[in-house]
């Protein structure tokens, strides 16, 4: 029980990792596989458009805005765009491979290629310059 309170704990601090491009990296790519779990459970019940718009939406709205909340500032609202983003991706993804949508497939990976590459790289260079 006390692993379970620490792992909350630390889910409910929110933290750009501005000094390491790694933890940001995987940081993301766990956003993009939420949407994803989220989405592919609710393409169950829901249509593939509305599948994407409820993960993506309900996400940001329990998960970012209470963090944005608790912390205001332009680089809470930063990070929080960008989690949302990433979780938007991976909804994506999901919706793309149920429906046969290849070009959205693709854009989707291109889009968080892009978006992983020029967060690593501004960690890299700025080594906590990232404000």
């Amino acid at each position: 029980m006390k692993s379970l309170c620490l792992i909350l704990d630390e889910l409910n601090t929110p933290s750009a990792q501005r000094d390491q491009w790694f933890l940001w990296c995987a940081a993301q790519m766990a956003h993009a596989m939420i949407g994803a779990v989220l989405a592919g459970g609710l393409l169950f019940v829901l249509a593939p458009g509305w599948a994407f718009a409820t993960a993506t939406l309900g996400y940001a709205m329990a998960k970012e805005v209470p963090d944005f909340c608790r912390a205001p500032s332009w680089a809470t609202a930063r990070d929080c765009v960008q989690d949302a983003l990433f979780v938007a991706g991976g909804a994506a993804l999901v919706v793309a491979i149920a429906e046969g949508l290849a070009l959205l497939f693709i854009g989707a990976v291109v889009a968080a290629a892009i978006g992983l590459g020029w967060g690593a790289a501004l960690r890299l260079k700025g080594a906590g310059d990232v404000r």
